[in-house]
């Protein structure tokens, strides 16, 4: 966890990917280890089988570290990518909400189903750490406290389950119409 200003105080929201990121394309170097440690397994059984069960365990709980240790957070002032396991590698990355100029919300019919989708930050410069929030579990709260932090709202409107609503404008006004001379309307003065 970063250490924050008292200015950025009280944390807004926090977020992570979905769980389904965990099963996302593998890296090279662990697929070409699993195939030769996989034919040395069906060729001599006995050792290699134990082998190579125990390197996918292996595998598997460094990506769940992985996963675990990500998380998006989001301050009074600013969003923060905190990523990496903390005994080895970490990092984060962080961008001004004053600098965000858009962000975009796309949420395909999986991600529907599923509960994730995808959080494009727009701001001038490169932010390669922030700039695409992938596969974000729970995001349209995230969405709706991001877009009020963005916008200087204070204070996120929620119904009686906790979930976030847009709010609701003023109607419309009633136009006075009248008809001209040939019966066509006629708005405004």
């Amino acid at each position: 966890m970063p250490a924050f200003l008292s200015s950025e105080l009280p944390v807004r929201a926090t977020a992570r990917q979905h769980p389904i990121v965990l099963f996302r394309k593998p890296h090279r170097i662990s697929v070409i280890l699993s195939g030769v440690l996989l034919v040395a397994a069906w060729l001599w059984p006995w050792p290699w089988a134990l082998i190579l069960t125990l390197t996918w365990m292996v595998l598997a709980s460094m990506r769940w570290r992985e996963w675990r240790a990500e998380q998006i957070i989001l301050t009074r002032k600013r969003v923060i990518h905190v990523q990496g396991i903390p005994e080895t590698v970490s990092g984060e990355a962080w961008l001004r909400l004053d600098r965000i100029s858009g962000v975009r919300f796309k949420e395909t019919v999986p991600g529907k189903i599923l509960g994730y989708a995808n959080i494009y930050l727009e701001a001038p410069g490169d932010h390669p750490g922030l700039n695409r929030l992938i596969r974000m579990r729970h995001p349209s709260r995230f969405y709706t406290e991001l877009r009020a932090q963005v916008l200087g709202e204070d204070v996120v409107a929620t119904d009686p389950d906790d979930n976030p609503v847009d709010y609701v404008t003023e109607p419309l006004p009633i136009v006075d119409v009248e008809r001209d001379r040939f019966g066509r309307r006629r708005y405004g003065p």
